[in-house]
């Protein structure tokens, strides 16, 4: 087929007198040695003649300017029908969204106009007042373990006076060390020899120091304090925080020993704990503790409460938890390992 169109071609140029000489005799042998190829050049020399003597006829006025500009504009047409579609289709949304958007303002205009009309001012006065008069709740800046006592007015009157309940040990206990690892292993092994590790809420390790929740009774407490005698001599500083009846208030000892940690926990009442953790506090803050060991050894006396000896347990018989974890009543405890 395309030798075929090849050869119509030279066969065109050749009646139209287009070739070279070299050329011209080339289609001319060809066309006197193949049949086909001479039939070809028979039916255009006629069809050519034919054209030839056909009259030509004038074009209608304006008939090339129209057919180029429809020409350009089908061009035009066909490089920018994709803007076009995508143009009009963003346009159709953004004329979408101006709608929705206007009839929500219409809505709100109409809302504050029915509600002007319907709802008094006063009315509206005081709802504003209240709104902004709100006082807002007081946040607990404490680690709360237990409710809130109900106040007596709620309270229901009982025909039997009822005797009320023990205010429950709040204590944070902070150890001070150079070696916080030790001190960590040392806290974990007197909770395992206590039976009170599964007891314990919250274990917050991070980089320098660890951090212990536990709520227990207060037998339990005791028993817990004993066996951390044994990690005093480890720290560089001990300061002990009894909590008191109003949440978020502590009574702060300084530079407390195991013994007299001891003493505050074992108190039977809360009156009696705040008193004693007070003492030792103002005791403690008025005197540092190496100056009452001068005092002490120069007197040759010593004071159990003051200065007492690290207590050394022999048995485990001492470190056994109590029947009951509320025995003796309920208490919280945070001890907190920070490495110096």
């Amino acid at each position: 087929m395309k030798d075929m169109e090849l050869i119509e071609e030279l066969l065109n140029s050749y009646i139209d007198g287009e070739l070279d000489e070299r050329k011209a005799n080339e289609v001319k042998r060809l066309i006197d040695n193949d049949m086909q190829v001479r039939d070809a050049f028979d039916s255009l020399s006629r069809y050519k003649k034919l054209m030839a003597s056909v009259s030509p006829a004038a074009a209608p006025e304006a008939f090339c300017e129209s057919v180029a500009g429809r020409l350009e504009r089908q061009i035009l047409l066909e490089d920018t029908s994709g803007y076009h579609h995508h143009a009009g289709s963003r346009h159709l949304v953004i004329r979408r969204l101006m709608t929705a958007a206007a009839i929500i303002v219409l809505m709100a205009v109409l809302s504050v106009i029915v509600l002007d009309v319907v709802v008094p001012k006063s009315s509206r006065d005081k709802f504003v007042n209240n709104t902004l008069n709100k006082k807002q709740k007081l946040q607990v800046l404490y680690e709360k373990p237990f409710a809130d006592v109900k106040p007596a007015e709620e309270a229901v009157v009982a025909v039997v006076p009822q005797k009320s309940s023990p205010v429950p040990i709040v204590a944070k206990l902070t150890l001070v060390t150079d070696s916080p690892v030790e001190t960590d292993w040392l806290v974990g092994k007197a909770l395992m020899n206590t039976g009170l590790f599964d007891k314990t809420v919250e274990i917050d390790r991070k980089t320098g120091s660890v951090k212990y929740v536990l709520n227990c009774g207060r037998d339990s407490l005791v028993s817990l304090l004993g066996e951390l005698s044994f990690i005093w001599p480890k720290c560089t500083d001990a300061k002990l925080q009894i909590g008191t009846e109003q949440p978020g208030q502590y009574v702060t000892v300084n530079n407390v020993t195991s013994q007299q940690a001891l003493e505050i926990c074992k108190a039977d009442s809360y009156g009696q704990r705040i008193r004693i953790a007070n003492d030792i506090a103002v005791i403690n803050n008025a005197a540092a503790a190496d100056v009452l060991a001068t005092y002490f050894a120069k007197q040759n006396t010593g004071s159990d409460l003051l200065m007492p000896e690290k207590p050394v347990l022999t048995s485990p018989e001492k470190t056994q938890q109590s029947t009951s974890d509320n025995s003796g009543g309920k208490a919280n405890l945070t001890i907190m390992v920070i490495g110096r």
